[in-house]
C-alpha cells in the first residue's frame, strides 16, 4: 500500500514592520537625545534616492547631512567595501594597512597648495577638530583659540566650546574648554578689535574657521575676508585651520572649499563626504608642522579603519571620473539662478535671499515658520530637505553631487511649488 503524500502546511510570508511600526521600537529602544529630521524610515537607498519601510521613495537633497557626495550605495564605493571587507577589517596602530597610505597619498595630491602635506586620520570631524587644537598646542605653546559666531565644529566638549550655530548646542555643558574668543564671521574690523582688547595674537594658537558656514545658515564670506584671516594668522603666529568637514570633497566644487576661495589655511579638517558614509575624519597639514606633533602624543584606535578607506579611495575615484566637481559647479549655479528670481516676485513665502557654493546652497525664508512649511510640503511630495541657521528658517540643499541632472529639476520642481503653496 503507497504512501499517502501530505502537503506541508504552507508558510505564512513574514510581514516586514510599517514605518509606524518601526517608530515605535525607535522610541522604546533608542535614547531620545538624538534628535530626528523626519519621519522617514529609510530600509535602502540608492543614488539620489531613499525608500522608507512603507515602500514610499523620496528624492533626497539632504544626503545624510552632507554625506553621501556619491549618492546612496554606489556601485564602485559597494565593491571597494565588499573586496576590503573580505580581506582586512581592522588593524589599529598594530600595523601599517596600505590602504591608509594610499588614501594619505591621494589626499595630498588634492591639495597641491600645501608643502609635503601629512594625513592624521580618525573617524569624524568633531575628532579632527579636537586633534587639530592639540596640534595647535603642541605647534605653537600658546593656548587661545578663536572661533566665529553661528560656527559648528561637532559635539565633543571641545568642539561646542567652539559652536555657536544654536545655543543648545551648549545649554547645560558649561564651564567648556577655557580660553576660546568667539569673533563675528566676516567682520575683519571686529576681528582686529577683539585681538587688540581680549584675545591678543601672542595667547591665541589657533584660529578655526568654516570657509563656508554650515549649520550657521549657509553663508558665503568674502573672499577678502579669508584673505584677511590668512594675514593676520601670518603676522601673530596663529595656524589658520579650515573646518572643511561640510565643506571638503568636492562641495563647494573643488577637492576643498581652500582651493575654491584661493586661500591656504596651516591646517584642513574632513570628514563627512570621504567616505560616502563610513565614519572616517582627519587632518591634512604640511610636514612642516606635523613633524612638530610628536609620535604618540595623540592616537585613534578605529582612525583610518581599513573598509573606510577602501571606501574613500572608491569616493575619490567616483568623484573624479564622473565629473563631479564640474558638475557641482555647474547645478550649483542653475539652482542659485533659479531660485534666486523667485526673491524679487514679491511678498509671502518667497525666498529672502538664496547664496551658495556649489552644491551648497541656502535658501533664507521669512521665518522659522514658513521653512518648516516648505519643509514639510516638499516631504509630502517626496523630497528630503534641510533647515539650518539660529533662526532654523534658511532652507539647506545639499543633494549628492552625483545627481542626474533630470534628477536635479525634480527636486528644484517640488521646491518651487512647495514655496508657491505657502505664499
Amino acid at each position: 500500500m503507497s504512501a499517502v503524500y501530505q502537503l506541508p502546511e504552507p508558510v505564512e510570508p513574514e510581514v516586514e514592520p510599517t514605518s509606524a511600526e518601526w517608530l515605535a521600537r525607535d522610541e522604546a529602544a533608542l535614547a531620545g537625545v538624538l534628535p530626528r529630521i523626519t519621519d522617514v524610515v529609510a530600509v535602502r537607498g540608492e543614488g539620489s534616492w531613499l525608500w522608507d519601510a512603507d515602500g514610499r521613495r523620496y528624492l533626497d537633497f539632504g544626503s545624510g547631512i552632507a554625506v553621501t557626495n556619491t549618492g546612496h550605495c554606489h556601485p564602485t564605493v559597494v565593491d571597494a567595501i565588499t573586496a576590503q571587507a573580505a580581506t582586512l577589517l581592522h588593524t589599529s596602530v598594530v600595523c601599517h594597512p596600505t590602504g591608509m597610505i594610499r588614501l594619505a597619498e591621494r589626499l595630498a595630491a588634492l591639495v597641491p597648495f600645501m608643502a609635503d602635506a601629512q594625513v592624521f586620520f580618525c573617524n569624524s570631524g568633531a575628532e579632527a577638530v579636537d586633534g587639530s587644537l592639540k596640534l595647535a598646542r603642541k605647534v605653537t605653546g600658546k593656548p587661545g583659540v578663536i572661533a566665529f559666531r553661528r560656527a559648528f565644529h561637532g559635539r565633543t566638549m571641545a568642539a561646542t566650546s567652539l559652536t555657536t550655530a544654536k545655543g543648545k548646542y551648549r545649554e547645560g555643558y558649561e564651564p567648556l574648554l577655557p580660553s576660546v574668543t568667539i569673533a563675528p564671521y566676516g567682520d575683519l574690523d571686529g576681528l582686529d578689535e577683539l585681538m587688540d582688547v581680549q584675545a591678543p595674537g601672542a595667547n591665541v594658537g589657533a584660529l578655526i574657521v568654516e570657509p563656508v558656514l554650515g549649520e550657521g545658515g549657509y553663508v558665503v564670506p568674502p573672499v577678502g575676508w579669508l584673505a584677511g584671516l590668512r594675514e593676520r594668522c601670518d603676522e601673530h603666529g596663529i595656524l589658520l585651520i579650515f573646518d572643511e568637514v561640510q565643506t571638503g570633497v568636492g562641495r563647494t566644487g573643488r577637492p576643498f572649499a581652500a582651493e575654491t576661495f584661493g586661500v591656504t589655511p596651516d591646517v584642513i579638517l574632513f570628514a563627512k563626504g570621504i567616505a560616502s558614509g563610513l565614519p572616517l575624519g582627519g587632518i591634512i597639514a604640511p610636514r612642516a608642522i606635523m613633524d612638530r606633533w610628536p609620535t604618540g602624543s595623540h592616537g585613534s584606535t578605529f582612525g583610518g579603519n581599513p573598509v573606510s578607506c577602501a571606501a574613500a579611495l572608491a569616493t575619490l575615484d567616483v568623484l573624479e571620473e564622473e565629473g563631479c566637481y564640474d558638475r557641482a559647479r555647474r547645478l550649483g549655479r542653475i539652482a542659485v539662478e533659479r531660485l534666486g528670481r523667485l526673491c524679487s516676485e514679491g511678498p509671502g513665502a518667497g525666498p529672502v535671499d538664496v547664496r551658495g557654493v556649489g552644491l551648497m546652497i541656502g535658501v533664507e525664508l521669512r521665518d522659522k515658520a514658513v521653512a518648516e512649511a516648505v519643509q514639510t510640503r516638499c516631504l509630502d511630495d517626496g523630497l528630503i530637505v534641510l533647515l539650518c541657521g539660529p533662526g532654523e528658517n534658511v532652507l539647506r540643499l545639499i543633494p549628492p553631487l552625483t545627481i542626474a541632472d533630470d534628477e536635479f529639476e525634480e527636486g528644484l520642481d517640488i521646491l518651487v511649488a512647495a514655496l508657491a503653496g505657502e505664499a
